[in-house]
């Protein structure tokens, strides 16, 4: 395992290789974790990526809303005239 120098920045140069297999690239982020005294690196994602993947992702919750929102509001119904039933209110 090769050994990296810690500027007095504490700062240290990914190794080009492993950036390529990680697919991290300039002016991405990275996340620092910790565990059991270990440090580990993994990429973050960048802004516009999980931004997109965000906009994908509530496109398809609100078409999924829109299809599921009548069952949603036949059972509040049924919840509701059940509950009627069995405790007697009116």
């Amino acid at each position: 395992m090769k050994q990296y120098q810690v500027t007095k920045k504490l700062q240290v140069t990914i190794p080009k290789k492993l950036a390529e297999k990680a697919g991290i690239e300039p002016g991405d982020s990275v996340v620092f974790d910790e565990a059991d005294g270990e440090i580990t690196l993994r990429k973050a994602g960048s802004p516009r990526r999980n931004a997109k993947e965000l906009s994908l992702a509530m496109e398809e919750f609100a078409s999924d809303l829109k299809r599921i929102a009548p069952r949603i509001n036949e059972a509040g119904l049924l919840l509701n005239e059940n509950l009627h039933r069995h405790i007697g209110v009116k």
